[in-house]
């Protein structure tokens, strides 16, 4: 499969004239206009209940993550990811890095109310040179590099900062999950252009949800058996986290009835983009990664081949089959992926 252009074309992006050719002065107004809006609303600020990175974590060995580990979080927003991952592992170090000095004084919390002491917080840009020297031997980027105004410069940055070998946890936005919102965020931007004018811009979205709502039966008779399974199981798994006091942040389809943090993130986020697989695949090469686990978007599900395709289909690559299962698949989802450095000669 030739390698596509690491620029994606979906994207909501407050510098677009300079998407083409990104230079270092559109990459700092990209960062001040997205840590004015931390700054302003703390990501994402869910209280006092920890997150985890059970999902990708499960797929290492229990030998790797019984060693003493440096373990850095890129763009750690308000912390509940790496607390709870140092309060999982305490024999690791864990580092946390982010923008908004308000985001890093909320996770200084909340690791002290849990008792976490395995764990610093660093306020910094991904275009600076960090405040530690260690090389890491596992980061993670959750929902970092797709606000990132040069995301390829990015995913060379995450490969410089790990030990050879050292894998990166990595969650992007999936246009097939996501293209709801972009169409809905544009159609904020016509009625109020300001993204800084939270207060205006969730009128509207909250008057165009209670307009929705009154058809709530039309909607009902028109949503497939696919997408009624999809809303229970989203429901019964945000009830055993529920269950479990363990915190999550809302999707943007979910009914928001108040501005809020994950509200602001959804609907004025200043740079952002969603991606499909072909720029996926070549950010993770850009970047001199490889492919360790397809956690969801991409992942290969044979079952949607027919039994005539078999012979044809186990001669394709890796992202062949990830490009086929993307198209293929019912509705869509964001990428989950655990990627390995590779070696450079």
């Amino acid at each position: 499969m030739s390698r596509p252009s690491t620029k994606s074309r979906h994207a909501s992006y407050s510098n677009a004239a300079n998407d083409a050719s990104p230079s270092r002065d559109s990459w700092r107004a990209d960062e001040a206009r997205t840590k004015a809006m931390y700054e302003y609303s703390p990501y994402p600020d869910l209280g006092a209940d920890l997150k985890t990175q059970d999902l990708y974590l499960r797929h290492l060995s229990e030998d790797f993550k019984k060693k003493d580990n440096v373990y850095v979080d890129v763009g750690c927003g308000t912390g509940h990811y790496i607390v709870g991952t140092a309060k999982r592992y305490p024999n690791w170090r864990c580092i946390g890095i982010d923008l908004s000095e308000q985001a890093l004084n909320i996770a200084r919390q909340l690791a002290e109310k849990h008792g976490v002491k395995n764990v610093e917080f660093h306020q910094g840009s991904y275009l600076d040179p960090l405040p530690f020297k260690d090389k890491a031997d596992i980061i993670s980027a959750m929902g970092t590099i797709h606000h990132c105004g040069d995301p390829e410069k990015a995913m060379q940055i995450m490969h410089d900062l790990l030990k050879d070998d050292g894998y990166m946890l990595w969650h992007m936005y999936g246009w097939r999950a996501d293209q709801g919102k972009f169409d809905l965020k544009m159609a904020l931007d016509i009625l109020e252009p300001d993204l800084g004018s939270h207060e205006k811009r969730f009128f509207y979205y909250r008057t165009l949800m209670d307009h929705r709502n009154k058809k709530i039966l039309k909607r009902i008779a028109n949503t497939s058996l696919y997408d009624l399974y999809s809303m229970i199981k989203i429901g019964l798994r945000n009830w055993k986290r529920r269950h479990k006091k363990v915190s999550w942040s809302p999707p943007w389809n979910d009914d928001f009835k108040d501005l809020n943090s994950p509200w602001i993130d959804h609907f004025c986020h200043p740079c952002e983009r969603a991606y499909e697989v072909p720029e996926i695949h070549s950010l993770v090469e850009s970047g001199h990664f490889s492919v360790y686990k397809m956690i969801a978007q991409g992942k290969e599900f044979p079952q949607l081949i027919p039994h005539e395709w078999q012979a044809r289909y186990a001669q394709l690559g890796f992202w062949e089959k990830a490009r086929l299962s993307e198209l293929l698949a019912v509705g869509g989802g964001s990428f989950a992926m655990i990627l390995r450095k590779q070696k450079q000669d």
